[in-house]
């Protein structure tokens, strides 16, 4: 099957970036991109690696069928991970969009979607939020208040600035490499390059980049180290591709989800128990998603 190429339209740009061509023949079915995917990680319901082959193979009509391309975070690790560049991102915003135009689906539904993601972005906050206080909660029961609260008030809490102590320069200092890497973190200049290109950034109050490597700036550790909002990154590393000054964010988070489990301040068997929680939190994702499919 050739690459289908879809003319711009006036859909919402939430679906797609049309004019991205996706490769689909480079693919020699490695698996990298299943591997990379979040929501297969958590849920096996989405295999990047099969849109592609049905690609190749011309399946059309059977593509835009699949529930598959809806599943989708639209977070690219996909794509970022592929060894041949592979596009399965724009391969499936295209698809989306194909649906739409064929009238396979309504046209509210790009736009319904993105608010599922964004009730899915504040389980997981309150999620990780339960799971640090040391509970683990049933996330069918909690699913309804989690979604319907967004973590406005600890947002809008007064953190005051710690001054230059020998504490906050040795945590700024740590945060200046991950491993062998340098993380370049005190070049952010606040230009907010790095939220616009999050693919999870919907909500700031929930998951906002920029706040999060401005705390880490000013050496704010104890806000950092407690902070649900670290645990939700994607490792996508979008926020690193669009950069222009280098700086490597998503290496400044795994250095705190680091500092944060070496010293103690999450419990030594969270890692664990937070996949098994996200993995609940998304099967109740894709639950919602073929509601809206219905």
């Amino acid at each position: 099957m050739p690459t289908i190429y879809l003319k711009k339209t006036a859909l919402p740009s939430y679906v797609a970036r049309y004019s991205e061509p996706e490769q689909t023949q480079l693919c020699y079915t490695c698996g990298t991109c299943n591997s990379a995917c979040p929501v297969n990680a958590a849920t096996s319901s989405l295999r990047p690696m099969e849109l592609v082959y049905k690609a190749k193979l011309g399946l059309l009509d059977e593509l835009l069928s699949l529930p598959d391309i809806w599943y989708c975070m639209g977070c690219n690790r996909c794509a970022n991970l592929c060894p041949m560049m592979v596009k399965p991102l724009s391969l499936i915003q295209n698809l989306r969009t194909e649906a739409i135009s064929q009238k396979l689906v309504h046209p509210e539904l790009p736009e319904q979607h993105k608010e599922v993601l964004k009730r899915l972005l504040r389980a997981l906050w309150h999620a990780a939020e339960a799971l640090l206080d040391g509970e683990y909660p049933e996330v069918a029961k909690c699913w309804d208040q989690w979604t319907r609260t967004t973590p406005t008030g600890k947002s809008n809490t007064l953190i005051r600035l710690p001054s230059d102590t020998p504490q906050t320069k040795a945590f700024r200092q740590m945060l200046q490499g991950y491993g062998v890497t340098a993380t370049s973190l005190s070049s952010c200049f606040t230009c907010r390059e790095c939220s616009n290109a999050c693919p999870i950034c919907l909500e700031p109050s929930v998951f906002d980049p920029l706040m999060i490597f401005r705390l880490a700036s000013f050496g704010l550790k104890d806000v950092l180290v407690r902070n649900p909002s670290i645990w939700l990154c994607l490792d996508c590393r979008s926020c690193m591709s669009a950069c222009s000054q280098g700086v490597k964010g998503a290496l400044v988070i795994r250095r705190i989800q680091q500092i944060a489990y070496e010293e103690g301040f999450v419990p030594k068997d969270f890692p664990v128990r937070w996949e098994q929680l996200k993995s609940e939190v998304y099967a109740q994702y894709i639950h919602e998603v073929d509601n809206l499919l219905l």
